[in-house]
C-alpha cells in the first residue's frame, strides 16, 4: 500500500465521524479534498493538521491550537498563478483538523455544500462559494475520487448522482425527501414565464414548489431538488417520488409558451444524461392521458397537466413531446464515450480497460462510467491501452508527424487518432 492509500485510510474515520455526528458534509469529497490541499499529508501546512487549506478567518473556527503563515499559491481567473503569504489555524491532532474544516463550512455562505449529499455537487457548491481559486478544483477532487473510489465511504444506501450537466446550483429546502421509487419516469414543466435559472432558484425559497431541475432561455441547467429526493413539482407525490421534474423557461408567453433553441438543445441533453445515469433505455411518449399516468406500453413521461388543473407544460411543450423522446433516444443510441464532441469509442472499451489492468479492475470493477472517468483523467496521460483497436505507445512510436505536432501531450495522440487518423487509415497497433 502506497502513501496515498496510506494517508486515505488514517484520514476517513474522522471524516465519517464528524459527518455523522453533525450530519452535513460528503465524505468522499472532503477526503479528496484533503488529499490534494495537503499533498496527502506531506506538505508544510499538513505539519500543523492543516489538511485542507483554512486560512485564519477570526472566529470562524474554535479548535484550532496554533496561527502559523506560510506562502500559498492562488490560481486567478485568467488560469495564472500569484503566491501569497497569509495566515493559516494549526491544530493539535487529525481530529480538530478534520472538526475545524467542518467549523469552517458552517456558515451561511457554504449552505448549498452543506445540503449537498452527491460529491460533484458538494464540490461544485464550494467552489461557487468561494472556497478554493483553482480552476479544475472540482474536476480534480472527483479524478481523486475515481482513482481511489472513495465513494465507498459514503455509506451502503443506494448511491443517487446529479447530471454533470449542471451550471448552477440552488438546493431549494422543501422536498418529499428520499424516494421511495425507482428514478423511472422524466416529468417536463414550464416556468410560465422567462425566468433566469437564479430567479427561478429564488422563487422556490419562497413557495411549496419547486423541481430537480431547471433550464433558462439560454441554455443553463440548474439543480434545485438533487436526484435522490422527489421534488413539489407535478401536484402527484407518486409521480414526483418516481419522476426527475425539469421546470423549462419560455422565450414567449400565453397562449403557446415557446421554448428557445438553446433551452431545447439543454433538455435533450439532460434526458439523455437522466436516462443514462438511471438506466432508463429509452423515452417513452403517449399522447393518451391514462397511458402516461398508469405507464402503460412503457411510457415514462407524464405531464403536469395529468394530475392538476394547470396548462402546464403548455401547448408547444406538449406538442413536441414525441419529438423529445425521438431526439433523447436517439442520443441515447450514441456512444456514451464522448469527448468534446468526438467518439471515443474506438480507443476505449471499459471491459478491455478493466481486464488489461489489475489495479483498475481492483478499483473500479466493472463499473464503466467510473472506468471512463479515470481514463479520461490519468489513461490517456499514462499512455495506457483501452481498447484492442488503439495502442497508443505503438500509434505515438510510429509517426514522426503526430510527434512534431504533439510531443509528450499524451491525450492529443488518441484525440487524433479518433478525430483523423482512423478515417485516415493509419495503423494504430503492432
Amino acid at each position: 500500500m502506497g502513501r496515498q492509500e496510506d494517508f486515505i485510510l488514517s484520514i476517513v474515520p474522522y471524516v465519517s465521524s464528524w459527518k455523522q455526528f453533525l450530519g452535513y458534509g460528503v465524505v468522499s469529497a472532503i477526503v479528496a479534498q484533503a488529499c490534494l490541499e495537503s499533498a496527502y499529508g506531506s506538505s508544510d501546512k499538513a505539519k500543523h493538521n492543516n489538511y485542507f487549506g483554512l486560512k485564519y478567518k477570526g472566529n470562524r473556527v474554535s479548535c484550532y491550537s496554533e496561527i502559523f503563515s506560510a506562502y500559498s499559491a492562488e490560481q486567478l481567473p485568467d488560469g495564472t498563478y500569484i503566491t501569497i503569504k497569509t495566515d493559516w489555524y494549526g491544530f493539535a491532532d487529525i481530529n480538530t483538523g478534520v472538526q475545524g474544516y467542518f467549523q469552517f463550512i458552517d456558515i451561511d455562505r457554504y449552505k448549498q455544500a452543506r445540503m449537498a449529499s452527491d460529491p460533484r455537487t458538494y464540490l461544485q457548491a464550494l467552489k461557487d462559494a468561494g472556497y478554493a481559486t483553482s480552476i479544475n478544483y472540482v474536476d480534480n477532487c472527483m479524478a481523486v475520487i475515481d482513482k481511489y473510489n472513495l465513494t465507498q465511504y459514503d455509506g451502503g444506501e443506494q448511491v443517487y448522482t446529479n447530471s454533470s450537466l449542471v451550471n448552477y446550483i440552488d438546493l431549494s429546502p422543501g422536498n418529499y425527501g428520499m424516494r421511495d421509487h425507482k428514478i423511472d419516469t422524466i416529468t417536463i414543466h414550464h416556468m410560465a414565464g422567462n425566468l433566469s435559472v437564479e430567479t427561478c432558484g429564488q422563487l422556490f425559497h419562497k413557495k411549496k414548489g419547486n423541481s430537480n431541475y431547471g433550464i433558462g432561455s439560454d441554455g443553463r441547467i440548474a439543480l434545485y431538488v438533487e436526484e435522490k429526493n422527489g421534488a413539489w413539482t407535478s401536484s402527484n407525490k407518486a409521480n414526483d417520488m418516481r419522476a426527475i421534474t425539469i421546470e423549462v423557461a419560455n422565450n414567449s408567453g400565453a397562449p403557446n409558451w415557446t421554448i428557445s433553441p438553446q433551452a431545447l438543445n439543454s433538455l435533450l441533453l439532460l434526458c439523455a444524461d437522466i436516462c443514462r445515469r438511471n438506466e432508463i433505455k429509452a423515452l417513452i411518449w403517449s399522447p393518451n392521458k391514462s397511458d402516461r399516468i398508469n405507464h402503460k406500453n412503457g411510457c415514462n413521461m407524464t405531464m403536469h397537466k395529468d394530475f392538476a388543473a394547470t396548462a402546464c407544460p403548455g401547448p408547444f411543450i406538449e406538442s413536441i413531446e414525441g419529438l423529445i423522446a425521438v431526439a433523447v433516444n436517439q442520443l441515447l443510441l450514441q456512444s456514451p464515450y464522448t469527448l468534446n464532441g468526438y467518439d471515443y469509442s474506438p480507443v476505449f472499451d471499459p471491459e478491455y480497460y478493466a481486464n488489461r489492468y489489475p489495479d483498475l479492475r481492483a478499483a473500479f470493477g466493472t463499473d464503466a462510467n467510473a472506468l471512463w472517468q479515470h481514463f479520461q483523467s490519468f489513461g490517456m496521460m499514462e499512455l495506457r491501452q483501452a481498447s484492442d483497436e488503439f495502442d497508443p505507445v505503438y500509434y505515438k512510436s510510429m509517426y514522426a508527424d503526430l510527434q512534431a505536432a504533439y510531443g509528450l501531450d499524451n491525450p492529443m495522440y488518441y484525440f487524433h487518432y479518433v478525430a483523423a487518423g482512423k478515417a485516415e487509415g493509419r495503423k494504430a497497433h503492432a
